[in-house]
């Protein structure tokens, strides 16, 4: 079965663990189909990604753990041009999630194998694995003329210091309150007209917390996808799936229903950095709420 299937049990942010950061990647070595590989020159760093081809890339993770998949497409002829390319990741042999992404060619990239091709920028795709054993496919999709190139990194979690605060975003509509077993907590409205931006002064981490609003025509659980930009760079896009909260209200609007919450984290590197948040999603909104530390 081919169609589109949010995996109901992947994309959650790990239970028992409210505020978590990741620690530093490890690269993982495909255990299927792994012999073809290509190093990349990145920054004076050797980077290697193998071929997603037709018998795609299969890897054996243990959970609980954040995947991040990283991917590039190759370009024999320099140009100017975005270049679209596609990949598809299959969790545990049965659900399948689309990833896509459109990129220009990035400068001084060389490749050890292909020195004369030019590569684009990276996708970055990320998904939160649950405790146990699972099996993860990178496999291609759509008509690409050349391979995708991937590498997929594992990150830890850990659990955030006591040195953390609220942001608020830059420009937002007021301050929608939820009452959450009974405190009020504060949360911002984001949608695809309405993104919001915030700031901040690295080197830091930001915990981004979202919470799907559930309306009268949509059911009891959904899907949502959050993209993260610095200035025109995509930092990441976020999947989820969540369902509706049944110790969660939103008084001044009783008409919504709040998911249970999602998470996701970046790093903030040294200096001053405005990031902007959008739900990707047409006809769906957010509340989210951004804590540093």
């Amino acid at each position: 079965m081919n169609q589109i299937v949010y995996y109901r049990k992947i994309l959650i942010t790990i239970l028992g663990i409210i505020f978590v950061g990741t620690l530093d990647a490890t690269l993982l070595k495909p255990s299927e189909n792994g012999e073809k590989k290509e190093i990349l020159i990145i920054n004076k760093k050797r980077r290697l990604y193998y071929p997603v081809q037709n018998e795609g890339l299969v890897y054996s993770v243990s959970g609980p753990i954040r995947l991040e998949f990283i991917s590039r497409y190759p370009i024999l002829k320099k140009n100017k041009k975005s270049h679209p390319f596609q990949y598809k990741i299959v969790v545990n042999k049965q659900d399948t999630i689309q990833v896509k992404h459109r990129y220009k060619i990035q400068k001084r990239i060389k490749s050890v194998q292909h020195p004369k091709h030019y590569y684009s920028y990276s996708g970055n795709y990320f998904i939160n694995i649950p405790k146990g054993e699972h099996h993860i496919q990178v496999l291609p999709s759509g008509k690409s003329k050349y391979p995708v190139l991937s590498r997929v990194l594992a990150k830890d979690f850990e659990k955030v210091g006591k040195e953390k605060r609220i942001i608020m975003p830059m420009v937002h509509q007021s301050a929608i309150p939820l009452k959450i077993q009974g405190k009020k907590m504060d949360y911002y409205e984001c949608s695809q007209k309405l993104p919001l931006q915030i700031e901040s002064n690295g080197p830091k981490s930001i915990k981004i917390l979202s919470r799907l609003s559930f309306n009268e025509l949509m059911g009891q659980e959904s899907s949502y996808r959050v993209r993260i930009k610095s200035g025109q760079k995509v930092v990441g896009t976020f999947y989820f799936n969540t369902e509706r909260s049944s110790e969660t209200t939103i008084p001044d609007h009783p008409e919504w229903v709040p998911g249970k919450w999602r998470s996701c984290e970046i790093k903030v590197p040294k200096g001053k950095h405005v990031y902007t948040i959008k739900i990707l999603d047409v006809n769906k909104s957010i509340l989210e709420r951004f804590i540093e530390y």
